[in-house]
């Protein structure tokens, strides 16, 4: 197969927003006992759904401006263009800010190049539409890698203990493994 495109996944993929959920919530222990394989954090700490994201929510912009990008980031990104060019696909959640503070992260994280902001990024939940021969998706949520998969692109679970892929001990090198093979 040849890659033509390389969609990587923000929250759970570069960004801890796992943890910082958790500290919103004063539940920072919560991930020393995570049930391995279970996605759905209100579940995991024992409240609603409205309840969870009204915490985050209440953050604004800076909750997810703010998210601390994941130690293996730089050597993600290395791996990946070697394979082809890439985007961010990041879907947000329903409170307008989280798109804005998304943008900033990114602005943030990536170095301007050539004088202009780093903009290669697209926001929304509904990644399948982008999927093509050729088009490959890397993302901690088995729900987007199945939907990506069925629509006819190729994706990586990237590997993290709220999914099925939570035995992996190194993600990088499962991601880049995962690469080598569909080349």
């Amino acid at each position: 197969m040849s890659i033509k495109h390389i969609f990587l996944d923000m929250d759970g993929v570069l960004t801890d927003f796992v943890s910082a959920a958790l500290r919103v919530h004063d539940r920072n222990e919560a991930l020393d006992a995570w049930p391995p394989g279970e996605r759905d954090i209100p579940k995991v700490l024992g409240i609603s759904r409205g309840e969870y994201w009204r915490k985050i929510d209440a953050q604004g912009v800076d909750f997810w401006s703010q998210l601390e990008a994941y130690s293996w980031v730089p050597l993600l990104i290395d791996e990946v263009q070697q394979f082809a060019p890439w985007s961010i696909l990041t879907a947000p959640s329903l409170a307008p800010h989280s798109s804005q503070g998304k943008i900033i992260w990114l602005r943030n994280y990536f170095p301007k190049v050539k004088g202009r902001a780093f903009s290669d990024f697209l926001i929304g939940n509904q990644k399948h539409l982008l999927a093509q021969p050729g088009h490959i998706l890397i993302d901690d949520a088995e729900a987007n890698v199945d939907a990506f998969q069925a629509a006819g692109g190729h994706a990586i679970l990237f590997p993290a203990i709220w999914n099925r892929n939570y035995q992996v001990e190194n993600p990088v090198a499962y991601v880049r493994e995962q690469l080598e093979a569909m080349v």
